[in-house]
């Protein structure tokens, strides 16, 4: 996996979050709750990420996984950070 390419997801993960792309799946609760179920932590996550780190890595990718599989489908348009929640090896260029 391409580690800017991960980056680049992650961010717009979290813009589209803020600018309500996903009302529609998680109607229910709405922008600010997403934004703090989901858009926070991924942005914690990516903050605290040490690309040259192993157990970093690994840690990321746990809570990554942590939050795909309590949010069904929000990480579906964003292929490469959904692979890197899954455990798919990161290439830092």
């Amino acid at each position: 996996m391409d580690y800017p390419e991960i980056c680049r997801e992650a961010f717009a993960l979290v813009d589209d979050i803020g600018n309500g792309a996903f009302n529609n799946e998680f109607s229910e609760r709405g922008t600010l709750a997403t934004t703090v179920e989901v858009a926070m932590p991924v942005l914690a996550i990516f903050r605290q990420l040490n690309p040259d780190d192993p157990s970093s890595i690994a840690d990321a990718q746990s809570r990554l996984f942590k939050i795909a599989s309590g949010e069904q489908g929000v990480f579906s348009r964003y292929p490469a950070l959904a692979a890197f929640s899954l455990g798919e090896r990161i290439d830092v260029q």
